[in-house]
């Protein structure tokens, strides 16, 4: 009697207003959508305080507000009214099925990268949130993951935006020399930091003179610089007509301009105070006590920094060389000035840019974005299996 009295009441004059805006299929269908939701609710009934029933009914309220009378969205209205009447009882799940609603509705045309961003927001703040942590600290990391979302927007957005047969495409001759000079270069020029940015940043972090604080910003200083002021100051340097040019010319007859040694020193010079600084970091965490013992069992300090400090600090130096080597493989500005060929992926981009536009750089730009951020994934995970092992030990 219940039901009947509600459809005969209710729901059916409804319907049947609804008929000169909807056509037969659409309106049925909507009509199976409120009595599911009827039914829902009576079933929530008996276990919702008079509060959660209240908001039951105006989410439904809100839903037909904003997709169906304002948005104009019947079908999508059904569906959403469908899943919103199944997920009430789970307010963590509704709350990613009310992100997904509003990227789609208010974010239509960056809806998949909107999602993704504020469903990862969403999973930490219910961490937050089970864990009962500190009102104050959940406050700061919403502020906080505001420059974060500045940085996950553009490139989420970027890697949707071509099919994979696009993508497949776009990797041809060109673009695979570009990755391998930008790769093998970039290998190079981080390792040759390794090799003497390791024993500098012992001395940094061991070593107590008058001129450290200049040192000390020395360091940074390439990150100070412009990439193009970096270029001439190399090719002033070290360009063909300038005098250790010449030397390498004539001596052993190579060239830094327009070469790989070019790439490789431009590379240097803008990736050092990454490796640098976090070996820095990481001789300064490990105990001096440790290296004391060591000294005090008849090491030399050559070998105590081979068997002691160096391995204790591997994992920062690890991480740093992750960092400087993928800032080199993203170098450009200096590129252009000294070693425009061979072109790395950075300069091969620009140039499908500058000659054919934004259209025909997008699928480049996605693969090496791609190829990037999975080398990424793979060093920092050989990263944490290295720290992993040597907190064992």
């Amino acid at each position: 009697m219940l039901w009947r009295g509600l459809i005969l009441s209710g729901i059916l004059p409804f319907h049947l207003l609804l008929s000169s805006l909807l056509d037969l299929g659409t309106n049925l269908v909507l009509f199976c959508a409120n009595l599911f939701f009827l039914a829902c609710g009576f079933l929530y009934r008996k276990s919702l305080n008079n509060f959660r029933w209240s908001v039951y009914l105006a989410g439904y309220f809100l839903l037909f507000l904003v997709l169906f009378a304002l948005g104009n969205r019947p079908l999508i209205f059904i569906l959403t009214l469908f899943i919103y009447s199944g997920l009430f009882r789970i307010p963590w799940l509704l709350g990613y099925f009310f992100l997904f609603l509003f990227s789609i509705v208010v974010l239509t045309g960056y809806w998949i990268s909107s999602l993704i961003v504020f469903s990862l927001f969403y999973f930490i703040i219910l961490e937050f949130i089970k864990k009962r942590d500190n009102r104050f600290l959940s406050f700061m990391f919403a502020v906080g993951f505001f420059i974060l979302v500045l940085i996950l927007l553009p490139l989420l957005n970027l890697l949707f935006q071509s099919f994979p047969q696009t993508l497949l495409a776009s990797f041809n001759q060109p673009l695979r020399e570009a990755l391998a000079v930008s790769f093998a270069t970039a290998f190079t020029s981080s390792l040759i930091i390794l090799i003497f940015g390791v024993p500098l940043a012992f001395c940094m972090a061991r070593a107590e003179f008058t001129a450290k604080p200049i040192i000390d910003a020395l360091i940074d200083l390439p990150i100070l610089v412009p990439q193009t002021a970096v270029g001439i100051g190399l090719l002033l340097l070290l360009g063909p007509k300038t005098p250790v040019g010449e030397f390498f010319s004539r001596t052993f007859g190579i060239s830094f301009a327009g070469s790989h040694l070019g790439i490789i020193a431009c590379q240097i010079f803008v990736s050092m105070p990454f490796l640098v600084r976090s070996a820095i970091s990481a001789f300064e965490s490990v105990n001096l006590k440790l290296e004391n013992v060591s000294r005090a069992l008849g090491a030399n300090p050559f070998q105590t920094f081979l068997r002691v400090s160096l391995p204790l600090a591997f994992p920062g130096i690890f991480n740093g060389f992750i960092l400087s080597f993928c800032r080199a493989v993203s170098e450009v500005g200096s590129l252009m000035i000294v070693a425009y060929r061979p072109s790395t992926i950075g300069i091969h981009l620009n140039d499908i840019f500058v000659q054919y536009g934004i259209s025909e750089a997008i699928p480049i730009t996605v693969v090496f974005v791609i190829i990037c951020l999975w080398s990424f994934i793979v060093l920092k995970w050989s990263y944490e299996i290295r720290k992993r092992s040597i907190l064992k030990i």
